[in-house]
């Protein structure tokens, strides 16, 4: 399974829900590495990823981009394809987007794990909440016979510093496809959640701290906490 993503070191925040396109128009991208490559409160990888990515965004506010990372399934390569749109509505920003999770090496394995998902994100102040939703997810059990799914995540992020803040988020992964793939002992959702700094450094670099958990019950994922630190640069091209 997907092992059953965060804009920090990449292209998606590790709260797991594409949001918020770049901020500046224009071509720009993004390296990072991070000790384990997260996503919605699982590891992809078990171990380091090296990520990175490449954006482009309008003076519109509409953006398209890609982003890639190792992982330990699907052939190790996963690659995430978006398209959006964000806007500030007078004090509230909105993110719409679809991502398309493709892992291009999947045929060698004779399995099936790329996925659609649609999301819509709302951001007030320091929080932002979201919802991701796919009719047909794959990358959890890999088999082409996904059910649906849907993401929803509150996300915040309060400054300590000038180069400081606090990020914290809590979401809950709900549908008939978690409980198909019994990531959860037959459960139809579990939550996750993480807590971390994220510290911006000299010449463009943030590191990340977190602290990332979830309440499966269910086998290797069971109590699976972590401690995350993770190393990512923005640039422009």
């Amino acid at each position: 399974m997907k092992n059953v993503k965060c804009l920090a070191a990449g292209a998606v925040l590790v709260s797991g829900v594409m949001l918020a396109g770049p901020a500046a128009a224009g071509l720009s991208g993004n390296v990072g590495a991070t000790s384990d490559y997260m996503f919605r409160g699982v590891s992809q990888t078990g171990g380091p990823a090296v990520q990175g990515g490449i954006d482009w965004a309008s003076d519109a506010g509409l953006y398209v981009g890609t982003w890639a990372s190792n992982i330990n399934f699907a052939g190790g390569t996963e690659q995430d394809i978006y398209v959006g749109y964000a806007v500030d509505l007078g004090g509230v920003s909105l993110d719409v987007s679809a991502l398309y999770y493709w892992y291009p090496e999947e045929d060698e394995g004779s399995e099936d794990w790329s996925t659609l998902e649609f999301a819509v994100g709302l951001g007030f102040g320091p929080v932002t909440v979201s919802a991701a939703l796919s009719s047909e997810n794959n990358f959890i059990v890999g088999d082409g016979n996904g059910e649906e799914t849907l993401y929803l995540n509150v996300a915040a992020s309060f400054p300590v510093s000038e180069t400081l803040s606090l990020d914290v988020s809590v979401g809950q992964f709900s549908g008939d496809e978690i409980e198909r793939s019994g990531l959860n002992g037959g459960d139809d959702s579990y939550i996750d959640y993480m807590i971390g700094l994220s510290a911006e450094l000299d010449a463009g670099f943030t590191a990340t701290f977190q602290y990332i958990g979830t309440d499966i019950e269910n086998g290797a994922f069971e109590d699976d906490q972590k401690f995350v630190v993770g190393l990512s640069k923005g640039f422009d091209l």
